[in-house]
């Protein structure tokens, strides 16, 4: 009995020193990996540091809704957002991170980069034969002289491929390499999700999100030249033939109530391929409220997108309430 009982004792006790008190170990032990050996890369980790997302702005001063039940408008577009611009508060979305083609939204970051090489717009410019970009109307002459101004015009009011591919041809940057500084200027703005491959919005490549549209037009309408050009309902331009070429915009919004007070439209471009369906982006302010960035990305129809558009300011202006500072 004794030995029986001593040989128990002995099997508990080389037990104790093979089974680990705390249970808990045995699951951690079942459970964790080996972690992996990892060095530190320094330039991938300047990198991320470096390509950070852009920094907040002061959501202080985000609007305030005061109609909690009302969830925005039903509309055709495939995607859309409505962004506070002051505080960059989202307060309408739909379908926002889908990637979907802008066709000629494009035109907007083709002139921004065009500009950024500080050109004289008041120089004599024409168009070559290697403009020529079908799929639009080409508003403007090849035989005629015009200013670097009308082409800039007939780009943003038009929406003319030639005076578009013209503009790219004029920064005295090759065709890929002016693409090339497109795609980097969206990175720049922190367009994450935005690819260009050419410069008038004809490429169904040309990709992006609302959100990022609604980014890009936040920071290039703080260009006061781009601003005064997609306000034009219509421009008129002379050739130094003394021939006249009249161009009525293609954002017909620019003619209705939304553009009158207190209304008014700070800047827009639109954009149609087949594969992008119709699509605008516009920025507004309002006299008793703040400005608003509205983007619609694959509206069914032509008024569809202007309706679209129209329908989500109106209703954001009358759904919130922004804060005096």
């Amino acid at each position: 009995m004794i030995v029986k009982l001593l040989s128990q004792l002995l099997l508990v006790g080389t037990l104790m020193q093979v089974v680990p008190a705390d249970m808990s170990m045995v699951e951690q032990l079942a459970t964790l990996p080996e972690a992996p050996t990892r060095s530190f890369d320094l330039l991938a980790a300047h990198d991320l540091v470096m390509n950070r997302l852009p920094d907040a702005k002061n959501k202080s001063v985000a609007p305030v809704s005061h109609r909690p039940t009302s969830v925005g408008v039903v509309t055709s577009a495939q995607s859309a957002v409505v962004m506070d611009r002051a505080s960059g508060e989202i307060l309408f979305e739909k379908n926002v991170h889908i990637p979907r083609a802008i066709g000629s939204i494009t035109k907007l970051m083709t002139a921004h980069v065009f500009l950024l090489g500080n050109p004289d717009l008041n120089a004599p410019a024409t168009l070559s034969s290697q403009d020529v970009r079908l799929g639009a109307s080409q508003h403007l002459s090849l035989s005629d002289t015009y200013t670097v101004r009308n082409l800039l015009e007939a780009s943003l009011v038009g929406s003319d491929n030639t005076s578009t591919a013209a503009l790219a041809r004029l920064s005295g940057l090759s065709l890929g390499d002016f693409v090339a500084k497109m795609n980097e200027e969206a990175a720049v703005l922190g367009m994450q999700r935005t690819t260009f491959a050419d410069t008038t919005g004809l490429s169904s490549n040309n990709r992006s999100v609302v959100s990022d549209i609604a980014i890009m037009l936040d920071r290039l309408f703080e260009n006061e030249i781009l601003r005064e050009v997609t306000q034009l309902p219509n421009v008129a331009i002379t050739g130094v033939s003394g021939r006249s070429y009249f161009i009525n915009s293609t954002d017909d919004l620019l003619s209705t109530f939304v553009n009158q007070a207190p209304y008014s439209i700070v800047g827009a471009k639109t954009g149609f391929l087949p594969e992008a369906g119709y699509c605008l982006g516009t920025v507004f302010s309002h006299e008793n409220g703040g400005e608003l960035i509205v983007v619609v990305l694959g509206s069914e129809s032509k008024q569809g997108r202007f309706q679209d558009v129209k329908s989500l300011a109106v209703w954001a202006y009358d759904t919130f309430t922004w804060q005096s500072l």
